[in-house]
Order: structure tokens, then C-alpha cells, then sequence
């Protein structure tokens, strides 16, 4: 007899497909940037739905829990960040407390806080406090890793305007403290390599909903996010010349050649017939018809999804010998790397998908207002993987698998590999070809390499 469990904050979408989804509470709204926390899910029954659900579950705690300490302005129960609120507290209280002047201010001040103490010890205050004001010079609680948290959220993430940084920011901590325990009661004078070796094993012991393992390049980049989290602590509070980062060069298992295949073979380039008929689709009649005009741009360029989504209109440029567009930092976008700034030309299709983006998109700043906020190129991925599983069942087939097509169109084109870098957005392998040469010689001779690469394309 099978039984049916009914999951809490869990609804339907078309195709069978489950979505978690959950209220923000009210009064953190603002904080989050959202009414809703909202996760597609990729189980759809049995074992595998419950342990994806209380993942979420999880996650939507850590995030909440995040979301309120923003609100506050700061953690409150970092013990260092009450004892600052504290002595700004008690300097303001000593300040108001009035004397008789002896003629010594040292002698003022000494009395000024003999009298406050007093007054204060009277209603039972609290003992931080009053240690602020009976002695002001006294050390500081020691900072600990939610305070080198709080650091790297105010000096790192002072531009991320939007959640999923920040979400990404609680889930990478929340797996610390889950390892670890609690933020506010490690101190990072006390870290040492035992604590890294300790995250690793724990990283490497979760799985995903299906039971299989996480990804390695998933560990290591959020183990990347903690080591920096740690390096900006460890510098800020002056403890860097005696306190090595535990999480620096930590050791992983060798990736078996099975593992390798497995992680290279997660996206390949589309073949002829899956280019066509997409092609074909996204000229069709869309709900959304920039969606058909970013999917133009991108087979046509071999942009990322999110360099072309946050593309502005001034980076459009048409007049001129060599259409191209300019891939740069804005402060509705960043980018992956420094190397990510350059300038793509526009060739074939792509340079008619964004003539027509440009006339659409008259009277706005960005190229694609309806995308214009931080999780913009996530929604447009999601969208166009949609059309793209009409036409294609292989997973391996996914909206980057379009980089895959232009890195392969341009080597088929023979190519150098220092335009070829250039176009991808790709590290250069030396300074001179990093700096040198004139800005319109490198466009003239990459928008002939485009050209040969773009006649390539399918049709």
C-alpha cells in the first residue's frame, strides 16, 4: 500500500515538474528583495523529492536568518559588535552627564563616568555596558568568523543590490557552521588547519537530492567564497601575520578519469539540427520576442548569457566598419573577469538581432529592460532552456553549449588562438597580447576572424 506525503510549501508546474515556495516573513521583505523564496526543484517523487525538500527547507532557514540580521544593520550576537555599540553607547551617555568643573578634564572625565557607573548599577544595566563606561579602554571581545562575515558582506558585496549573492553568501555559511558550529563562537585567533580539513570532509560528504555526489568544482568554489571570507577577517582585524587561513590550499582527492569524463561531458556544442530548429523557434512568435533576439545574440557571438543580457544601449555599436558590441562593467553588471571587458563583433544574424533589440528597447538605458535586475540572466537562461528542451532531450544541451559552438566554429576557421581568446572573453597567455596594438586594428582583424568563424554557422 503506498502512502502519500503532502509537503509543506511545495506546488505544481507544468510538466509534472515541483516548485519549493515559501513566504518571506513580512517585516523581512525589504532585506531579502522578495515576497516569495521560490526554488524549481529537479525530484519529482519519493525519496529524492522529501531530501530535496528538507534541503530547502534548510536553506530557506539560512536564508530568513540572514535576511534578519541585514535588517538589524548588524549581527547582535556578535559579541564584538555589542561591545563597539556599547562604548559609542557610553561615550554618548558620559558626554551628557553634567559636573562641577574641577579645572582637569582628566579629572571631568574620570567623574563623569564614577557618577554614570553608579547611577547605572542601580538599574541592574546591562553588563557590557557598563563595563564601557567603568572602563572604556579595556580589551575587546575577540573577532570571530560572523564578524569577518559581516566584513566581507559590507566590503565585498557592497554592490550586490540583489539576493542571489547574498543567498548564495548564507548558504556557503551555513554549510560552515553546519561543519564548524556556530559563527559567533569561533574566534579566528583560535582557527587552525584541523578546521579546514574538517569543512573539506564535510563538503565532500554531502550529496544532492539524488544521493550522488556534489560536484568538485561546486566544492571548491564554495570553499573559495569561506578562505576569502577568512583572508578580509584576518586582515581587517590585524590578524593575518599570525594567523595562517585554514582554508588555504587545503588538499582534495584526485578526480578519477570516470569523475573527469563525467564533469567534461555536462555540456556539448548543439548540433546542426538542434541550431536550426531553434533558430526557427526563436524567429517564431514568442510570449517574450526578446527572448528569440538574446538567443540570436548569443549563438552569433559566443557571449555568456549574462553578457548579453545586461548589455546597455550605448553598448551597441553599429555605425563604422566593424558593428560590434562592448562587454564591460556597469553598475547593473559585473563581470566574470578582468579579461571579460572587450569588444564582440557583430556579424550575420547576430548584428540583425541586435539592430532590432535597439529599436525595441528605444527609451530605456538597457538593451533588455525586462531582464534589468540581478537575477535577470538566470531567468532568461531558464526561459530559453524551456524552448530548448522542445527541441532536444540531451542534457548535455544547455544555453552555454552555444560558447562550445563558437569555440569550435572559430578553431574549423583556423583561427589564432590569441583572436579566438580575444572574442571568448579568454585569458591571454602573454602582456603583449594583453596590451598591445591599436583598439581598431584588433577590431578589424577579430570581425574578419568572426566572419569566417560565422559562415560556419549551420542554416
Amino acid at each position: 500500500m503506498a502512502v502519500m506525503v503532502k509537503l509543506k510549501h511545495v506546488d505544481s508546474l507544468p510538466g509534472g515538474r515541483k516548485r519549493f515556495k515559501r513566504r518571506i516573513p513580512t517585516k523581512l521583505i525589504t532585506a531579502y528583495g522578495d515576497e516569495w523564496f521560490r526554488r524549481p526543484m529537479k525530484a519529482r517523487e519519493g525519496v529524492a523529492l522529501v531530501a530535496e525538500w528538507e534541503s530547502l527547507m534548510a536553506e530557506f532557514k539560512m536564508v530568513v536568518k540572514d535576511a534578519g540580521l541585514r535588517a538589524a544593520g548588524m549581527d547582535p550576537d556578535t559579541p564584538l559588535r555589542q561591545w563597539e555599540k556599547a562604548v559609542a553607547s557610553a561615550e554618548q551617555m558620559v558626554s551628557g552627564v553634567v559636573v562641577n568643573p574641577s579645572g582637569c578634564e582628566e579629572e571631568d572625565e574620570d567623574f563623569r563616568r564614577s557618577v554614570l557607573a553608579e547611577a547605572l548599577e542601580l538599574q541592574q544595566p546591562d553588563p557590557m555596558l557598563f563595563r564601557a563606561v567603568f572602563s572604556p579602554s579595556a580589551p575587546a571581545p575577540a573577532p570571530t568568523l560572523m564578524d569577518a562575515k559581516e566584513v566581507y558582506l559590507s566590503e565585498r558585496m557592497a554592490g550586490a543590490t540583489g539576493r542571489n549573492q547574498r543567498n548564495r553568501l548564507a548558504r556557503v555559511c551555513g554549510h560552515l557552521e553546519a561543519a564548524l558550529g556556530p559563527l559567533n563562537k569561533l574566534h579566528l585567533a583560535d582557527l587552525k588547519r584541523a578546521h579546514g580539513r574538517k569543512l573539506r570532509d564535510y563538503m565532500l560528504s554531502r550529496k544532492k537530492a539524488d544521493g550522488s555526489p556534489l560536484a568538485p568544482d561546486s566544492i571548491v568554489r564554495e570553499i573559495g567564497m569561506i578562505k576569502a571570507i577568512v583572508s578580509i577577517g584576518l586582515t581587517e582585524f590585524d590578524l593575518a601575520a599570525t594567523v595562517p587561513n585554514p582554508f588555504d590550499r587545503l588538499e582534495f582527492p584526485k578526480t578519477n578519469d570516470a569523475a573527469l569524463e563525467a564533469e567534461l561531458g555536462k555540456r556539448d556544442p548543439l548540433p546542426a539540427d538542434v541550431l536550426v530548429a531553434m533558430r526557427q523557434r526563436m524567429r517564431g512568435k514568442l510570449g517574450v520576442p526578446a527572448l528569440g533576439l538574446i538567443w540570436r545574440m548569443l549563438e552569433g557571438t559566443g557571449c555568456r548569457g549574462a553578457e548579453v543580457v545586461g548589455l546597455r544601449r550605448e553598448d551597441v555599436v553599429l555605425d563604422g566598419p566593424y558593428p560590434h558590441i562592448w562587454v564591460r562593467w556597469h553598475e547593473d553588471r559585473r563581470l566574470k573577469t578582468a579579461v571579460s571587458i572587450r569588444a564582440v563583433p557583430l556579424v550575420g544574424d547576430a548584428l540583425e538581432a541586435a539592430s532590432e533589440a535597439l529599436k525595441v528597447s528605444e527609451g530605456h538605458t538597457l538593451l533588455f529592460p525586462k531582464y534589468a535586475y540581478e537575477a535577470g540572466p538566470d531567468a532568461v537562461s531558464q526561459a530559453l532552456m524551456k524552448h530548448l528542451r522542445k527541441v532536444t532531450a540531451n542534457k548535455r544541451h544547455v544555453v552555454y553549449s552555444l560558447r562550445h559552438n563558437m569555440k569550435d566554429w572559430l578553431i574549423e576557421a583556423q583561427i589564432s588562438e590569441r583572436e579566438e581568446n580575444r572574442i571568448m572573453g579568454h585569458t591571454m597567455s602573454g602582456i603583449g597580447d594583453r596590451v598591445y596594438g591599436g583598439g581598431d586594428a584588433r577590431l578589424k582583424v577579430m570581425y574578419e576572424a568572426m566572419e569566417k568563424a560565422v559562415a560556419l554557422i549551420p542554416s
